[in-house]
This record gives structure tokens, sequence and C-alpha cells, in this order.
């Protein structure tokens, strides 16, 4: 009986939640301009709902009774009354105020920032970027977990994560990073990508990413696709998740990898078992494990030869004149090219975790009050110059070309680097399991590498933490080492 009061209390704020990311998804849509204000108040209105329902005197009792007898219960439910004290926990830290605060600052933060990227004026965002740093202060002061400030916005979305634990992985990555840039220094006019930039029509685009996340394992009868200024994943439940990206017709990279990237995040909300949803053990295990399988399929499957032999005939049918005097090895070298470039998204595995480690140095300071948001262009334009070399020519291209912020999420980048790290531990340890798979992947046979994440990762949910699950699969804690020796190899091969 106590179990049961606690997951019908579970359902109505998952349902809520719900709700409140259908209205953000559709902010991001398909929402007309004008109806931001609105929007602002019905999303601060949900979410000061679901934080009632998570803290009030109600929720207190009914969590009380079930712990009286968690110990009566199986596992998974023992694993999902964690979950929800955990969260419970956290939320009992932040007043009713505070909640319905940050919602209306964030949800007129995005819109601010889609302007103040689409004119390239970092002085339209400033002022909202500023009530977002105040209030991320706030709460990282409110849910102190100790030592640096900014420990209480990683654990948020990596729990266990630390300032004082991440930076020597950090270290280790751009020391290996910068090792690696030495060895292909010599030969990297030997690759060339100037066949990513030709003219490809967007519907064409879309038609073969669509064709190619199906035949991966997106399920299109649980799942949609659209388009938004910001490419994304949102999930309603694990039979409704939706995917954005975005079309550039002279780089065919942005679509492809984007939709890519974004269905490994929906794959892993699809394979949430069943019996999590709706509860506090459903969605992923962190933003950490959740990048590990957008990364693991965009760049461990999707940027691999193997794919490209089987890949590269199905994006030629539907551009043969462009690819008419391309190969899959000059495919498969061009979207491996590595060089520093101004945009994360469209950087290569190299050099891209110097653009997520710029921003944490970044929000770092921010939240210790070391930087202030009107400084953050230079810094970042500063930042860029030393670490890869290329500076900005503008802030849609440099501090504005991310949307995390708008929506408050800061202690999130982290988790892109780390997901880089767990996919490549994960890879080392599914070819001991599957020792085909390579030719697996070669022959378009993506159902045991799918199968093999939804038994070792997916099913879970939330019901373990991310250090239990790369323990559990890998054998080990997240490490730098595995993801290093695999674009090391990498590099070595497209380089020579």
């Amino acid at each position: 009986m106590a179990y049961s009061e606690l997951l019908s209390l579970m359902h109505k704020i998952s349902d809520l939640r719900a709700a409140t990311a259908v209205l953000g998804w559709d902010q991001e849509t398909y929402m007309p301009d004008g109806a931001v204000d609105a929007r602002a108040e019905q999303i601060a209105t949900l979410s000061t709902l679901i934080h009632g329902f998570n803290t009030n005197d109600e929720a207190n009792r009914i969590v009380e009774d079930a712990q009286v007898y968690k110990s009566e219960l199986p596992a998974l439910q023992q694993r999902i009354i964690g979950r929800f004290i955990e969260d419970q926990k956290r939320s009992q830290k932040l007043s009713p105020q505070f909640i319905d605060e940050l919602a209306r600052v964030t949800s007129k933060g995005q819109d601010a920032w889609k302007k103040s990227r689409a004119s390239s004026d970092f002085s339209i965002f400033q002022p909202h970027l500023e009530s977002i740093v105040r209030l991320k202060q706030q709460e990282a002061e409110l849910t102190s977990v100790g030592g640096n400030l900014y420990n209480a916005l990683l654990d948020e979305y990596e729990p266990g994560l630390t300032v004082e634990s991440l930076t020597p992985i950090f270290q280790q990555l751009k020391d290996g990073t910068t090792a690696i840039l030495k060895s292909i220094d010599a030969n990297k006019s030997m690759v060339s990508d100037e066949i990513l930039y030709r003219h490809y029509d967007g519907d064409s685009q879309m038609k073969v990413a669509k064709q190619i996340i199906q035949t991966l394992g997106f399920d299109s009868n649980t799942g949609r696709i659209d388009l938004s200024t910001h490419p994304f994943c949102t999930s309603f439940s694990n039979t409704d998740v939706r995917l954005t990206t975005r079309v550039r017709e002279n780089d065919l990279r942005s679509c492809l990898f984007g939709l890519i990237h974004e269905a490994g995040h929906g794959m892993y909300e699809q394979g949430v078992a069943a019996e999590l949803d709706r509860t506090s053990g459903a969605g992923g295990a962190s933003m950490g494990i959740h990048e590990s399988q957008s990364l693991f399929w965009e760049n461990t499957i999707a940027r691999s030869e193997e794919f490209w032999e089987w890949a590269f005939p199905i994006v030629k049918n539907q551009f043969p004149s462009q690819l008419a005097d391309v190969t899959p090895r000059d495919f498969y070298k061009a979207i491996n090219k590595i060089t520093p470039s101004l945009n994360r998204v469209e950087s290569d595995e190299l050099t891209y975790n110097l653009h997520i480690i710029l921003r944490y140095e970044i929000e770092n300071d921010l939240i210790n009050g070391r930087l202030a948001v009107a400084d953050i262009p230079a810094a970042w334009n500063d930042k860029m110059s030393q670490s890869l070399g290329v500076v900005p020519p503008n802030d849609a291209e440099g501090c504005l070309q991310d949307v995390h912020w708008s929506f408050g999420g800061i202690g999130y980048f982290p988790s892109y680097s780390l997901g880089k790290l767990f996919a490549a531990m994960q890879w080392n340890t599914m070819q001991v399991a599957i020792p085909n798979v390579k030719a697996l992947v070669a022959n378009g046979d993506f159902a045991p590498v799918l199968n093999w994440l939804r038994t070792n990762v997916h099913g879970v949910g939330r019901t373990e933490t991310p250090t239990e699950i790369s323990v559990r699969v890998c054998g080990k804690p997240l490490a730098a080492y595995d993801f290093l020796q695999y674009i090391g190899k990498k590099a070595e091969d497209v380089y020579g």
C-alpha cells in the first residue's frame, strides 16, 4: 500500500514534467514568437506544481511510510524509492518562489538567446543571462554538496562529480589532445573535407538521415523528427520521444550527424524498461551516460570506416553528382579530419573536448564570481585563441552558439566529454562481448549493437548511478585512457 501511494505520486509528478516538456518542445519548434510571455507563465505554473507535489507534507508522509516497508520490497522498487528521495531532498532545498522565478527567467531567456544569436548581438541575451547566473549561484549555495560551489550544479547532471575529481581528467584530455595533434601535424594537409561542403539539397539530406537512423534502431512509431535552431532530444515517455535537427545545404555533416547524435539519445529513452515509466527510475542515469549513447552512435559507429562501407552507397544514391568522384575511404577520412574549429557541435572528435573544457572553465568562474557575464565574449575569444588557435569573427559563432545557458543548464557541458569517455569504454567492452561487431556494422546489421546497449545500459534507467553502470559494464570507473587510445588509433589511420 505504501509503495502504491508513492507510485501514484510519482505518476502525477512525471505527467506534469511531461506536460512541461511538451511546452518546451513546442517553444523550440512551432510556437509563434509572440507567445513567449504566456509560455513562460505556463511553464512556471507547472514547475511550481511539480515542486509542490514533490515536497509538500503529503509527499513527506508517503515517503516515510514507504521507507518503513522498503526493505521488504524487490530490489528494483527499493532503488526507485531511493531515487525519489534523492530528488526530493534536492527539491526541498529550493523554495516554490525560486522554482517559479527560475522557470520564468529561463523560458524568456531561451527566446532572448535565439534573437541574440540570430543578430549576433550578445547585449540582447546579457541581462537574461545575468538573471540566470544569479539564480544558479543561489541554487548552488542552497544545494551545496561541499567544496567548490560549482560542485552543486555538476552534481545535478552527473551525481557525485566534483571539480576536484573532474579537473585532473580534463587535464589528461588536454595533454593527450596536444600529443595527438603534434603527432599528425606534419601530415595535416593530407586530409581534405571539401566534399562535405558541396551543395546538398535540404530535403534530400533529411530523407537520407531519417533512413539511416531508422536502420540504426530509432523507432519512428514512438518518435518524431522536427527542425529547431539547436538540435535536441526530449522525451515525454519511452513511447513518445522527439528529435530535432537543423539543415545546412552547404554542410552535409550538420543534419546527418546531428540527427544520428539525437537518435542516440532517443534510442536510450526508448530502451528504458517499461516498468520504470512514470517513476523516478525513468530516464538516463546521468547526462554523461546519456551523452555516451548519442556520441557512441554519432562517433564510434557513424564515423567508423566500417559504417561507411554500408552507408556510403545509400548517401551516394541520394547525391550521385555531388559524390561521383568520392570513395568510401575518401568520405571516411573527410568526416574524421582533425582541425580546430569555431563550432562545438561540428568539431572533430579530438578537439571537441577543448570546446567543453573552455565552457567548463567559464562556468566555474561564473558561479564562483570570478567572471562577470558582461566579460564572457572577451573571455571566450581569449580561451578559443589559447586552446584552439582560432577566434570567432562574431558572438553568434562564439559565445552564443550553444543554447544551454539560456535554459539554465550550467553544469551540463562537462557531460559531453564524459560521454566520450564512457562511450570508448563501452566500445572496448562490446568488442569483447561481440567479437564480430565491426563486420556487423559494415553489413548494416545494428540490432546486436543496440541490443547490447539496451541490456547493459538503457534498461536500468536511473536506478543505477553512472559509476555503478561503468563498473558493472566495463569493470572500472570512468577514465580517460580508453578514449585517448581510441582516438589516437583513428588519427593514425586517417593521417598515416
